[in-house]
């Protein structure tokens, strides 16, 4: 019994030291760049928007996490190319406002993307997502003012009978509530697993010097941490999409090293989209707006165009 009462109090004390070292002594806080303007997407929720340059309008979706400020590279390279660039923050991340009770689903975020286009009256965009934001592309093909879309290292299908995997139960565990609040708390070990996920997305490579300090600086907000969680832990959903029934202009872009959304899910829409263009990057990761943003833009632009 006296054992037991040992491996008790230790266990106490592993988890709640971290946590009460940390709220005596806080780290400096880190914060993202300058915000840019308030778009209202809903009566109450404004999103963070990055609007520059002049020209034919580009929108940017990012992925999941992440920022408008994810697509840093490329952005003064679309400007330069005559294009014009609008990049936001999703709902709850970057400068957006938050979406504190949800739903944290892909249906809300393709809602919010509607909006937006609609609130900035913008028409024949091309809209480029990348990762989650591709799937976001894929569900607003369709919208009147989309005139082209593009899909960076897409999230969707790989297969005629590919259904979205259910929750694995060491994520459900792993973005819980208590273990993302102590994670939270507990700034160290936040940075750790966003720099082992970062290796994942980088393939192992190069990351820029900015890369994991915005990173960072994002999840020091509650509201950041609450739509990641939600979004992670939310069940796709499959509704009635159909890739042969896209008939807006497509351009996929996928590298073949990519280890979060695998290559076959390119190929396979590239395969069953109505004369989609399609691009592979030899030994590229799943970052190729970071790691090969000229070659993006290149390919975006001669599409624009």
């Amino acid at each position: 019994m006296r054992f037991l009462k040992t491996v008790g109090l230790v266990v106490f004390v592993l988890i709640a030291a971290p946590p009460l070292w940390f709220m005596a002594f806080p780290e400096p806080a880190r914060t993202l760049p300058a915000p840019g303007a308030r778009v209202f997407v809903a009566p109450d929720t404004a999103v963070n928007v990055l609007d520059a340059g002049s020209g034919p309008a580009v929108v940017l979706v990012h992925g999941l996490p992440g920022t408008a400020y994810d697509w840093r590279e490329l952005t003064p390279l679309l400007n330069a190319a005559g294009l014009r660039t609008i990049a936001y923050d999703r709902v709850g991340y970057g400068h957006s406002d938050a979406r504190p009770s949800g739903p944290f689903t892909l249906s809300a975020n393709v809602e919010d993307l509607l909006a937006l286009l609609e609130a900035m009256d913008l028409n024949d965009v091309t809209l480029v997502g990348w990762s989650y934001g591709g799937a976001m592309a894929l569900n607003v093909a369709h919208a009147p003012r989309v005139g082209r879309i593009v899909l960076i290292g897409s999230g969707g299908p790989s297969s005629d009978d590919d259904m979205p995997p259910a929750v694995p139960l060491s994520a459900k565990i792993l973005y819980s509530t208590p273990v993302v609040w102590w994670r939270v708390a507990v700034p160290p070990v936040s940075r750790a697993l966003q720099a082992a996920l970062s290796d994942v997305a980088f393939s192992g490579g190069a990351q820029p010097n900015w890369w994991l300090k915005d990173l960072a600086a994002a999840f020091t907000r509650w509201d950041t941490v609450q739509t990641y969680q939600g979004e992670v832990l939310s069940e796709i959903e499959v509704g009635d999409f159909d890739a042969t029934r896209i008939g807006t202009p497509t351009l996929i872009i996928h590298a073949e090293d990519d280890r979060l959304a695998p290559v076959a899910m390119g190929r396979y829409l590239a395969g069953r989209i109505p004369n989609a263009v399609y691009r592979e990057v030899p030994g590229a990761s799943h970052m190729l707006p970071v790691t090969h943003a000229p070659f993006v833009v290149d390919e975006i632009v001669a599409f624009v165009n």
